[in-house]
């Protein structure tokens, strides 16, 4: 990206008037339902979609990107984030940053696994291989 755009990066960070607080929020709660998509249309065997789990991932880093990209950058991703923190330190950017985006996003996905376990629980029940016929 960074030789892309000649060099030319950008920070994680607040936004504009948002804080680290409107960050941690936004970036939990899209990575939460990104997450959870996923886990519900690509792994899941009851809810499985494999003709729309495209479609349906791609909505929500769409949305996740379009909702939160003016407050925390909408990286959604610890990768992303740490791929975003790299390229900047090129400007004498702080990669400390990549490290506090990582923990929201890991926790957001911790968290959409956990209630994935909840709410679809004859999916993690099953021996591995087995379906449900239910």
């Amino acid at each position: 990206y960074a030789l892309i755009r000649k060099f030319n990066t950008f920070a994680l960070g607040p936004a504009a008037d948002f804080t680290w607080l409107g960050v941690t929020a936004a970036e939990f709660i899209f990575t939460f339902v990104l997450s959870f998509v996923v886990l519900s249309v690509a792994v899941s065997d009851r809810t499985k979609a494999s003709h729309l789990f495209g479609l349906a991932i791609g909505s929500c880093v769409t949305v996740g990107g379009c909702a939160i990209g003016g407050i925390s950058g909408g990286s959604l991703n610890p990768a992303v984030s740490l791929g975003i923190a790299a390229a900047e330190t090129i400007n004498h950017g702080f990669f400390y940053k990549a490290i506090v985006y990582s923990a929201i996003e890991f926790a957001g996905g911790a968290a959409a696994a956990g209630v994935f376990k909840i709410t679809h629980h004859a999916d993690v029940a099953l021996p591995e291989g087995k379906a449900s016929k239910v």
